[in-house]
């Protein structure tokens, strides 16, 4: 008879998060992976688990779902407690953090005492970072690199890129996790970055490699950046909504280039080429997109390990599974410059 661990399960689109007994995943081959010594599951015991808000609209619209009942939660990290076949480079007892599947049912959801991460998804957690801020790196981290270097195809900041010329990049929404994980990634890349944000959260995207942040509700926000990039802005990263897309395809020069998060422009521009950033797709489609996340990965624990890049400010909530509900509901009401991270005992 399988052990019973509690997990946050949802059990049908729209309905409510419930806390209940399932049964303790065990790992599973992945023999398509790709990505040799990482083609399989590691059995994770939770420690901490970061709250994103495709949490709360997976829930509630259905998307990036493969079937219910199903365990939601996409970024976590904790000890690992068993090491599936195909897989090499990891230990029981090492200290992991990873982007877990989203919306796959079959313990692969972080909202759950234990998890199922996939190898290839998964980092060994820097010495000098608390589980707090482990829990809160994998999914802002791994969507900003791959909004950078997958989408907008900048060279890596680990292979020592300089510009011979002042390069402008321009990253809407700085002060969310995956903006601000962006900002830094860009500034070690050696792009002039500016951001947005409200002007409380200022001083904090300087302090993270910024070069120029302005209040995205200033009336003239398309002037201000046009002023500074002198009408030659080639890249943008947009990581709020369809509006401030379309703000960003209005300031990007001939034959630019918009990466999106949140929502595509409603607008056109003749000679801007825009795609959407999408993470959820990466271990749906294990032989391209996996193997782009594992070496974007290797880039961004480098920078962790190193120094370069710090995690998400951070605020923790007390109660493992059963705060859960009640912090992804606090998340949906706003949440400024910080990660919530619910700590498990």
């Amino acid at each position: 008879m399988s052990a019973k661990i509690k997990a946050v399960v949802l059990h049908e689109k729209g309905g409510q998060l419930v806390v209940e007994e399932v049964d303790k995943p065990t790992p599973k081959p992945q023999p398509n992976a790709d990505v040799p010594g990482e083609q399989g599951d590691l059995l994770v015991k939770i420690k901490t688990v970061a709250l994103n808000p495709v949490d709360w609209k997976q829930a509630e619209i259905g998307f990036f779902i493969d079937g219910y009942p199903v365990v939601l939660g996409s970024d976590a990290a904790g000890i690992v407690e068993a090491v599936g076949n195909g897989v090499t480079g990891f230990s029981v007892g090492d200290e992991v953090m990873a982007y877990t599947k989203l919306g796959v049912p079959g313990g692969y959801g972080a909202f759950s005492q234990y998890a199922l991460f996939e190898a290839a998804s998964t980092f060994k957690k820097p010495p000098h970072l608390s589980w707090e801020e482990a829990a809160s790196i994998p999914v802002g981290s791994l969507t900003a690199a791959l909004g950078l270097y997958h989408n907008l195809n900048l060279p890596l900041p680990t292979e020592n890129p300089s510009f011979f010329r002042e390069e402008f990049i321009l990253i809407w929404g700085g002060s969310s996790s995956v903006g601000s994980y962006a900002v830094q990634l860009a500034a070690n890349t050696g792009l002039t970055v500016i951001t947005t944000a409200s002007p409380k959260n200022h001083d904090y995207l300087r302090s993270l490699g910024a070069a120029h942040v302005l209040d995205y509700n200033a009336p003239d926000i398309v002037d201000q950046i046009n002023s500074i990039t002198k009408n030659n802005l080639k890249y943008a990263l947009d990581v709020v909504s369809s509006e401030s897309s379309n703000i960003a395809l209005k300031v990007l020069s001939q034959n630019g280039k918009l990466a999106w998060v949140a929502g595509p422009p409603t607008d056109k521009k003749e000679g801007v080429q825009e795609t959407s950033v999408l993470l959820g797709e990466c271990h749906r489609d294990p032989k391209g997109s996996l193997k782009t996340l594992n070496r974007l990965l290797k880039v961004v624990e480098q920078l962790l390990i190193e120094g370069r890049i710090r995690p998400n400010n951070v605020e923790v909530i007390e109660g493992g599974v059963d705060a859960i509900p009640d912090g992804l509901q606090k998340l949906k009401k706003g949440v400024s410059a910080k990660k919530l991270v619910v700590k498990f005992d």
